[in-house]
C-alpha cells in the first residue's frame, strides 16, 4: 500500500500520509458530481469538520467529532476512544485525523481505510495549506481557494493595521493539571509575533515540539505580564487573584485578563479569522499604534506648538 509524505513549510516531516488511490478519486470528483459518487467523509477533529462545513461539503459527512458545536445530522464520534472497527462501520471513503489517539492510525491502516493525518497548524501559512489540502481531497478545490483568499484579506487587514508596542502577554492553555502556554512554535504564538505582542513564553522550549511548553508559576510571576489570555475551561474560577501571588501581576491588577472560547482557541481552521480578531481586540486601545495614530500624534504636537507660539504673541500685542 502506497502513501505520500508531505513536508511542512518549516522543513519537518509533515502533515499527512495519504493513499495514492485517494488522490485519483478526489481529482476525478472535481470534474463531475452525483450523489452516488460523492465521498463519504469521517472527521475526527473539530477543525477539519469546520473546514469541511465551510467548503459546503457537510452533506458528505457520515461521522464527526463529538465536540463540534454546530448541529449536523450525522454520527457523533469520540476521537479519544473511537476504534477502527467503529469507523469501518460507517464505510467512509476518507477519514480526517488530527491526533493519533488510541492507536487509531494503525487501526485504520489495518482496516485498509484511507485517511489524512493533519496535525495542528503552527502558523497562518499552514492553516491556509490545510484548507487547500482538504479541498483538494474532497473535490472542493475551487471553494477552498475562495475561502483561503477571503481569509487572507480579512486577517491581513487586521495584522497590517495594528501594532502593539511594549505589551507582554501570558497565554494559558492549561492550569489544573499543570501550567501550559504557547511558544513561538505555535499558531497563537505566531499570531502574537505578527501583532507585535511580547509573548513571555516565546522562547520556552517544549521537549515534544508541540508549541505548548509547560511553565511554573514562578516563571509567570517573575515575567509579570501586562495581559493574560486564558484559552481553556479546566479552571472554573475566573478570578486569577485567588491564585497565590497572582494578585501582584500587572494583568490581574489592571483587570487585563481575557477568556477565549475554548473551541476557538484550539482550532486552526476557517475560524482563525475570528481568533486573530479576538486576540487583537483583547489588548487595550491605548497600547495600539499604527501609521495613522503616529501621524495623528505628530499633527497634534505641531498644532499645540503653533498655539503655544501664537497665544503669547497675541497677549504681547494687547499689552
Amino acid at each position: 500500500m502506497e502513501f505520500l509524505k508531505f513536508q511542512s513549510p518549516r522543513g519537518k516531516e509533515g502533515y499527512m500520509k495519504l493513499k495514492l488511490v485517494l488522490i485519483v478519486l478526489a481529482l476525478s470528483m472535481c470534474s463531475y458530481s452525483s450523489e452516488q459518487n460523492e465521498l463519504k467523509i469521517v472527521s475526527l477533529s473539530t477543525t477539519h469538520t469546520e473546514i469541511i462545513d465551510s467548503l459546503d461539503a457537510e452533506d458528505q459527512l457520515v461521522g464527526i467529532d463529538a465536540f463540534y458545536k454546530l448541529d449536523l445530522p450525522v454520527e457523533r464520534i469520540d476521537a479519544f476512544t473511537v476504534t477502527a472497527d467503529e469507523i469501518a462501520a460507517l464505510n467512509p471513503d476518507i477519514v480526517f485525523v488530527a491526533f493519533d489517539f488510541n492507536g487509531i492510525i494503525e487501526g485504520l491502516e489495518n482496516k485498509d481505510i484511507t485517511y489524512a493525518l493533519l496535525p495542528p497548524a503552527k502558523n497562518l501559512n499552514e492553516v491556509y495549506e490545510q484548507i487547500n489540502i482538504v479541498g483538494d481531497l474532497i473535490g472542493k478545490s475551487a471553494k477552498a481557494t475562495e475561502v483561503v483568499r477571503d481569509m487572507k484579506i480579512e486577517i491581513n487587514s487586521i495584522l497590517n493595521n495594528v501594532n502593539y508596542e511594549n505589551v507582554s502577554v501570558y497565554h494559558e492553555i492549561g492550569y489544573s493539571y499543570g501550567i501550559y502556554s504557547v511558544n513561538g512554535d505555535s499558531l497563537i504564538g505566531q499570531i502574537y509575533n505578527q501583532l507585535g505582542i511580547i509573548n513571555i513564553a516565546e522562547n520556552v522550549e517544549d521537549p515534544f515540539e508541540s508549541g505548548f511548553p509547560a511553565l511554573n508559576e514562578e516563571f509567570v510571576l517573575e515575567a509579570n505580564p501586562d495581559f493574560v489570555i486564558v484559552g481553556h475551561s479546566d479552571y472554573l474560577n475566573k478570578d486569577l487573584s485567588t491564585r497565590a501571588g497572582w494578585e501582584a501581576i500587572n494583568a490581574v491588577q489592571n483587570e487585563n485578563v481575557y477568556f477565549l472560547d475554548e473551541n476557538l482557541a484550539n482550532n486552526w481552521g476557517t475560524t482563525t479569522v475570528q481568533l486573530v480578531s479576538e486576540l487583537s481586540n483583547s489588548f487595550s486601545e491605548t497600547n495600539k499604534t499604527n501609521e495613522f495614530s503616529d501621524v495623528f500624534v505628530l499633527i497634534s504636537l505641531l498644532v499645540l506648538s503653533t498655539i503655544g507660539i501664537y497665544i503669547p504673541r497675541k497677549r504681547k500685542e494687547k499689552v
